[in-house]
């Protein structure tokens, strides 16, 4: 597997357009965001103060002292000289007292303003990240059946996880470092410039060159970036899969080509992250240089008369102590690249999911329960992407009430018509209709309201026997309806075996229960939802035969009255169906009963009797 499988498509946005985008979600906790900008603005306050206090100190033990040192244009001294007269000769007493507590005021001044700049940009992007993973994770419960079919599970796990976690850190730690840190820089800026501005612009000068580093920096985080999420998926693919299988995996000898897909995911991620990591290692160091460059410069003009005539002693160590507290804001804010561009590569991923198009419904006829008669008239149906049909010119009628079954071999297409019969896949050509009205004309919810489906897998949830039996809009049926549910499905005499009977939680996937098991409470939900329309996908496939034999039967009464679709492999379990419909390569080939069936010697009586004869 080479690297190009998991290239990501290029971004289509501006570091701007993805944190503006990502900014938006914070306009709820707007307040909160004013909270942390004012905090932060008192912290930066404090750091200017905490360099102008140098200045009310020195030019105190200068030899004219006081507000009367030369070029003495400090803040604090001017305050301080302003509200209090100090009288000739005791500035140094004066001094003594004020630089001390004004030394504690400040800094409680800052941790007071760090800790509420830091905790309300917290609660901003805590919540920021809450809305985006669950608007994320609700896209994905509203994405056509297609878009699970083109991204494997693993992919689909990384982008709530991994990929949110990035945006955590673009949110969290760089919205915090950014706010915090750039706004020490415009008032240390700000404090440089009142102080002396043609000095300040002097300094100013490396601002372009340190900018353009950041910015080619930046480019090469957003690539490595996206190359390390795209591999993530892949980790998370691999892992999944040999987690899932792992049975098979030691069954059929699958450990070294397991570990030799992860090996190469998780090197390819490995190298990328050192890519980055070498990006990142070199960017602060470049801009360390010129900050050190700028500073030399700044020392080496600063000491000539000309401009020492405008200073106080004073003065002069304020606005280098501002230079030089210059230099962690601005490492701060290069270092902090590398977690930005990883949020913001995460984010485009993000966003171009959230930018697709919900599954399509354009219907609005709502209904209380249909009769159940389906027809088909001319369907054929390609997957999107895909060379060959999957059905071809497929036509029958289906009674309401009538029980159908659809067998041929694997690929013949007959989970497929099945899916269409829900609408998991676009409107194929030709015409399905359910009581004489094409299926794009139902609401979606109400659509899917009349079909109970049992398939192969059985898929189950980590929760309560009970909420896996009466689940989603099964929630308020009764204790008594769900126990007959259960009853019907020959699941009872082992749930109310179990520990905590019905209130037994199950592990991920139905852990802890046989596959059969697992197979009955998948049927007692298809029954408790009492759908017009009932589809078995190899519901029984994985019982045994006493215990098929026994579900076949009270599965008899359920499909009384219901039109039941049945899918399976085992013709023995289809012999009483009304009507089966043979495929074959996506063509319905022959449709009968059982008996007639077997009398025409095609397709279905040579699968019945190789069936028998194995």
């Amino acid at each position: 597997m080479g690297s190009r499988d998991y290239l990501p498509r290029a971004g289509r946005y501006s570091d701007w357009q993805l944190y503006r985008r990502l900014l938006s979600y914070a306009a709820p906790y707007w307040l909160f965001f004013l909270l942390s900008f004012a905090g932060y603005a008192l912290y930066s306050a404090g750091v200017v103060l905490l360099a102008d206090l140098m200045q009310l100190l020195l030019d105190a033990l200068g030899p004219e002292g006081g507000a009367q040192g030369a070029g003495a244009t400090g803040i604090l001294s001017t305050l301080a000289y302003t509200v209090y007269e100090v009288p000739p000769g005791g500035q140094l007493e004066f001094v003594r007292v004020a630089v001390p507590l004004a030394l504690l005021l400040l800094t409680v001044l800052r941790a007071s303003g760090f800790f509420a700049g830091a905790y309300f940009i917290s609660l901003v992007a805590r919540n920021l990240i809450h809305d985006l993973r669950c608007q994320l994770f609700d896209k994905m419960l509203r994405a056509p059946g297609l878009y699970f079919d083109r991204h494997s599970h693993g992919v689909l796990v990384s982008r709530v996880t991994f990929n949110v976690e990035q945006v955590t850190g673009a949110v969290t730690k760089a919205l915090k470092t950014i706010l915090r840190e750039s706004l020490v820089v415009v008032a240390l800026v700000g404090y440089m410039l009142y102080l002396n501005w043609r000095l300040c612009l002097l300094f100013l000068v490396v601002a372009p060159f340190i900018t353009l580093v950041v910015t080619l920096v930046g480019r090469l985080f957003r690539r490595y970036s996206r190359r390390i999420q795209a591999s993530m998926g892949e980790v998370t693919q691999v892992t999944g899969e040999s987690v899932g299988a792992w049975r098979e995996v030691r069954m059929f000898g699958g450990r070294q080509r397991q570990a030799q897909r992860f090996a190469t995911a998780s090197d390819y991620n490995r190298r990328q992250s050192l890519k980055l990591a070498f990006a990142e290692a070199l960017g602060t160091p470049v801009i360390q240089g010129l900050l050190a460059l700028a500073l030399a410069l700044l020392l080496w003009f600063a000491l000539s008369p000309a401009v020492l005539a405008d200073f106080s002693a004073g003065s002069l160590v304020a606005f280098l102590v501002a230079a030089v507290q210059l230099g962690k804001p601005l490492r701060q804010l290069s270092g902090v690249q590398s977690v930005l561009q990883r949020g913001l590569a995460a984010a485009e991923d993000i966003f171009a999911q959230l930018d697709q198009p919900d599954e399509a419904d354009a219907g609005e006829l709502e209904v209380d329960r249909v009769a159940g008669n389906i027809t088909v008239r001319g369907l054929s149906f390609t997957y999107p992407g895909a060379q060959q049909p999957v059905l071809h010119d497929i036509s029958v009628d289906i009674a309401a009430g009538e029980t159908v079954a659809l067998v041929g071999p694997s690929g013949a297409g007959k989970s497929t018509l099945t899916r269409l019969l829900a609408r998991f896949y676009p409107a194929p050509a030709g015409s399905l209709l359910l009581d004489g009205v094409p299926l794009e004309d139902y609401r979606l919810d109400c659509l899917r309201r009349q079909i109970a489906l049992v398939s192969q897998d059985a898929p189950l949830f980590r929760d309560t026997v009970w909420n896996n039996i009466a689940y989603g809009g099964l929630g308020d049926c009764t204790r008594e309806q769900v126990r007959a549910a259960a009853e019907s499905a020959c699941a009872l005499e082992f749930i109310d075996a179990l520990p905590q009977g019905f209130d037994t939680v199950l592990g991920e996937g139905g852990g802890g229960l046989s596959g059969g098991q697992r197979q009955r409470i998948a049927i007692a939900r298809a029954i408790l939802k009492d759908a017009p329309l009932l589809i078995l996908d190899e519901a029984t496939s994985a019982l045994d035969n006493a215990s098929e034999h026994r579900l076949q039967q009270a599965l008899a009464s359920v499909m009384r009255g219901r039109t039941t679709l049945v899918i399976a492999h085992r013709l023995s379990t289809v012999e009483q169906a009304d009507r089966i419909l043979v495929l074959d390569q996506g063509r319905l080939v022959a449709a009968g009963s059982h008996a007639q069936l077997l009398a025409q010697g095609g397709l279905y009586a040579q699968l019945y009797q190789r069936e028998f004869s194995a």
